[in-house]
């Protein structure tokens, strides 16, 4: 099998134009590197700070901006130099062919306007993908990428954890008192769990194989911070996250005996910090208090020395590597020795088979029970095999893929399903698995698409993995645990939503892409069909980039237009209102939304007549929607036609059975 080549420039020597041309290309490659370094952070972390980028505003800036750089990589001639092959075609085919299908749904969804918000999601993830893949064309500029990825989760951990521990330092929104779960930055605890549970194994390859001596020190002084950010989410995805993506960096390492010490020395240096929360329960359960404040400066304080335990830790091991010795040379050939690695597998497998045979039965009545509380301390969570609604929330999409098999009910439209069928008053949107909700909303089409585009990826980050040499094989191991540790704990919860999250799956593939295609390219120079499928590369991405700028505007216009309807509602300046609204009806005649203002709006005025019609013409779009009912049965009953408005009550009761504020014992929001 090819093995990656090496790419390094050859710097004329002497005075002279050529020494002027080396100059400007060394110039030109470091300039390179850094916003090979730069991109990934701006990206993700922009994300985060935006809120994870799970609104529909924030996810399409970050959107439209990677479209920009890809066209701006076009055009700059990026694409005539990339590397193609087959793993890119199909990478790049699938993710586009999700997106078709997705907006092809809105035919026969029950919401047009979901089924093309979900379109533009994987549109923006195909925009990450091919951002990184044009900037990863070369051994440099994936080295720096993969670094930047490392660097942004830490920053992201970093964040988490000064909303937790200096809560007043930083202007942080409902951080105190907002639950003990860790929800900033991306919004979502679970999402965060699972990022700094990944971000682990980027660090821990950044400890050994960053360029930069001081980024390797910073990626062992970010590890238990890490580790106690993660802590704080209470999150069994991320726990598995962080066991997946940590023990496959080291279990496809070369240097897998200094990973493990170093994932113990990071451990370690968490450990103060972690009993330290334990023992101040104001900190734990993140009490709106004084006392939550005084804490969270003390368990600082206590990191900052487990910080520095870690990093005084680490430079022994290092001394230690250096000095050698025959212990330590027998313990790293160990470390080494394929015929010990295939026992400690098989034992570990067999460690596996052993537990869920003993457990299995209680796991699945945990797993399976309706009860969905969080239990009084937090940090029970881990031991819990509660699935918190989850099998629930997959029975309801088996159930959605069994009445439309082939097709599904449409893009973005599990919710609908589920309240019309669960059995747990809980609401849920998504389906907690990108898989069985692919199944549920794009039928067995969809389901396979989405199998599809993963196992690509996945046997992509393999295959580059497998024929690369050290050092690039040590990067590619990393990358590699990230998308495998992504594409199994997606299968367990919703963050496939949560952009932020998103573009580390979708970048690290894009890398990961790119290796293998260079490895799978052909020799450098060779022209003719080389030549014409780079140039059909760059025409069909200004031709994707067009397509997804339009894609990407108009949901990103209704989302702005509806909000300053309603934030002049809101000061009373209807006329304003009603201008905003229908300005977004104009963009997306086919969308519920702003039919719903629009009928909002008129209900405010006291003008039944054109309020029942507005609603009426949100209905004609979002149909399997109970709360369009619902307030269709208020206008009517509010215009004197109780006879109306029971229809309506009981069309809304009958998609949504559970739902108490139907029954009169609350009222709906």
């Amino acid at each position: 099998m090819q093995a990656e080549p090496a790419l390094t420039a050859r710097v004329p020597n002497g005075p002279g134009p050529g020494r002027r041309l080396g100059a400007s290309q060394t110039w030109r490659a470091r300039l390179e590197e850094s916003a090979a370094l730069l991109a990934p952070v701006a990206l993700i972390v922009g994300l985060a700070l935006a809120g994870g980028g799970y609104d529909v505003t924030d996810r399409h800036i970050a959107g439209l901006a990677v479209w920009l750089v890809v066209v701006a990589l076009i055009v700059l001639g990026t694409a005539s130099q990339a590397a193609l092959a087959r793993p890119f075609h199909w990478a790049a085919g699938l993710i586009a062919g999700l997106a078709l299908l997705s907006a092809l749904s809105s035919f026969w969804s029950g919401s047009a306007e979901l089924s093309f918000i979900e379109a533009d999601r994987v549109l923006v993830y195909l925009g990450f993908f091919l951002a990184a893949f044009l900037i990863a064309q070369t051994d440099q500029r994936r080295q720096r990428f993969a670094e930047g990825l490392a660097i942004a989760v830490a920053i992201v951990a970093l964040l988490a954890l000064a909303s937790r521990l200096a809560p007043h330092a930083l202007d942080f929104t409902d951080s105190l008192g907002s639950g003990p779960r860790l929800r900033y930055p991306l919004g979502y605890w679970n999402a965060n769990g699972a990022m700094f549970g990944i971000g682990v194994g980027l660090l821990l390859w950044s400890s050994r194989q960053a360029v930069s001596a001081a980024l390797r020190w910073l990626a062992v002084a970010a590890l238990p911070a890490l580790l106690l950010a993660l802590y704080f989410t209470y999150s069994r995805g991320g726990l598995l996250a962080l066991v997946i993506a940590a023990g496959l960096t080291i279990a496809l390492s070369r240097d897998r005996l200094w990973l493990a010490a170093t994932l113990g020395i990071g451990a370690l240096g968490a450990l103060p910090a972690v009993l330290a929360v334990q023992a101040r329960r104001s900190l734990a359960d993140n009490y709106f208090s004084q006392g939550t404040v005084d804490q969270g400066a003390e368990v600082l304080l206590i990191l900052v020395a487990g910080i520095a335990l870690a990093l005084l830790l680490f430079a022994a091991l290092r001394w230690g590597e250096r000095r050698g010795g025959q212990l330590t040379g027998r313990a790293v050939a160990l470390s080494r020795n394929p015929t010990l690695l295939r026992g400690i597998a098989a034992a570990i497998a067999l460690a596996g088979i052993a537990v869920a045979i003993a457990i299995g039965g209680r796991a699945w009545d945990q797993f399976s029970s309706s009860d969905v509380q969080f239990p009084s301390q937090p940090e029970q969570h881990f031991s819990q095999l509660s699935g918190a609604g989850r099998h629930d929330f997959y029975r309801v999409a088996l159930d959605e893929l069994g009445e439309k098999p082939l097709l599904g009910s449409g893009a973005g439209t599990y919710q609908f399903a589920w309240e019309q069928h669960r059995s747990i008053e809980q609401p849920v949107h998504d389906a907690h698995s990108l898989y069985l909700e692919a199944f549920a909303e794009l039928g067995a089409v969809g389901g396979i698409l989405v199998l599809a585009l993963v196992g690509v990826l996945l046997g992509a980050g393999y295959g580059a993995w497998r024929a690369a040499t050290h050092p690039q094989r040590e990067r590619y191991a990393a990358l590699f645990a990230a998308t495998v540790a992504f594409a199994v704990v997606a299968g367990l919860d919703w963050f496939w939503e949560v952009a932020g999250f998103g573009a580390l799956f979708f970048c690290a593939a894009g890398v990961l892409v790119a290796a293998r295609c260079r490895q799978l390219a052909p020799a450098a120079g060779t022209a003719g069909d080389g030549d014409a499928r780079r140039f059909g590369l760059a025409v069909a991405g200004l031709a994707v980039a067009w397509v997804a700028a339009i894609a990407l505007i108009g949901p990103l216009l209704v989302d702005r237009e509806i909000d300053a309807s309603q934030s002049a509602a809101a000061e009373g300046d209807f006329g304003s209102a009603v201008n905003h609204a229908n300005t977004a009806r104009s963009i997306e005649p086919f969308a519920a939304s702003p039919y719903v203002q629009l009928g909002l709006l008129a209900e405010a005025q006291g003008d039944y007549a054109t309020a029942r019609e507005r609603l009426t013409q949100a209905i004609d779009r979002e149909d399997r929607n109970w709360q369009l009912y619902y307030l269709r049965s208020k206008v009517e009953r509010e215009a004197g036609n109780p006879a109306e408005a029971r229809v309506d009550l009981n069309h809304a009761r009958r998609l949504n059975p559970l739902a108490q504020c139907l029954r009169g014992k609350s009222e709906c929001g």
